[in-house]
């Protein structure tokens, strides 16, 4: 069993920033620069933007001060997300089926990390359904994200048909939710490709902790992960000592150290707190609980600054 830091180094092992191109200022918004933007005057060169800043709308007054229409920058990578499972369907149009709960969820968030998002599902549960699709998608896709229903038989079918496809590791991370983890590259250009828990909870999670930082490292940031802070307990948590566990948090503002709490049973639905939560704790390996007013680290998912 893997540790989450080991994971995560597998999953980031190679990867790249995508080559620089040249586009039109105006689609640069978002868009990380793979050059200097700099003026000259009487006085000598001045660099107004470094190489490696996320260009902002605030930042095109300064690329147009340099007299630039065009700007080199790493593109938004390409991501397709696939799911797979015969008893799924979109969301609001089968009342007998499931919704594809996993497919617009980590579409929407790969969107959100600031990639071109794709979606190809659910996909019946049929091995050479899959197959094909997949193959189809490689030729658009700088990075595939696939998830499952909850059926173990989905998942199977994910794994032997990735395995025909290329080198894909299928490895169990010693992280509560999510702990079944895939990662590899497949087809002819090597295209990254992550699997992810079927559990929507655990999907979302595996998304923050792994995928997301992927994303970044092929728009060519070099801060890859959400900020990290210290806050106090208000309330004793329990993890499964075993596994670093994230636990689904809400965190308030106070002087000094930030207060954050739990709220992993505040709700009567198991995935109401993905709707509250706006960070989570983190529990390390090894560490079975935490009592109240200790302090413990704290990720936050809605703060939009990287660590």
């Amino acid at each position: 069993m893997r540790s989450v830091s080991e994971h995560l180094d597998a999953v980031l092992s190679g990867i790249k920033a995508l080559e620089p191109l040249e586009v039109d200022v105006l689609g640069s918004v978002g868009c990380v620069l793979a050059q200097d933007v700099s003026i000259s005057d009487e006085d000598g060169e001045h660099i107004l933007l470094g190489r490696g800043t996320t260009i902002a709308p605030r930042h095109i007054a300064l690329i147009a001060a340099a007299g630039l229409g065009r700007v080199s920058v790493h593109p938004r990578p390409r991501v397709v997300v696939v799911t797979v499972g015969s008893d799924l369907s979109n969301p609001g149009t089968s009342a007998e089926l499931r919704p594809d709960i996993n497919g617009v969820a980590l579409t929407s968030a790969a969107t959100a990390a600031g990639a071109m998002t794709f979606r190809a599902g659910p996909l019946a549960s049929d091995e050479e359904l899959v197959r094909r699709s997949i193959e189809d998608q490689l030729v658009r896709a700088d990075l595939i994200l696939l998830a499952c229903g909850m059926n173990a038989d989905d998942y199977d079918l994910v794994v032997q048909v990735l395995r025909s496809l290329g080198k894909v590791e299928f490895t169990r991370v010693a992280m509560q939710p999510g702990g079944a983890q895939g990662f590899g590259l497949v087809g002819p250009d090597s295209t990254p490709v992550l699997v992810v828990p079927g559990s929507p909870v655990g999907a979302l999670l595996s998304f923050d902790i792994f995928v997301r930082p992927l994303i970044r490292r092929l728009m060519g940031h070099t801060k890859l992960h959400y900020r990290t802070v210290d806050a106090r307990l208000e309330e004793a948590i329990t993890g499964s000592s075993e596994n670093t566990d994230y636990i689904r948090a809400a965190i308030t503002r106070h002087v000094g150290v930030p207060m954050v709490r739990s709220i992993e049973h505040d709700e009567n639905h198991p995935l109401a707190g993905l709707g509250t939560a706006d960070a989570l704790i983190v529990l390390n390996q090894g560490t079975p609980s935490i009592a109240a007013g200790q302090i413990v680290t704290v990720i936050q998912l809605d703060n939009q600054v990287d660590e």
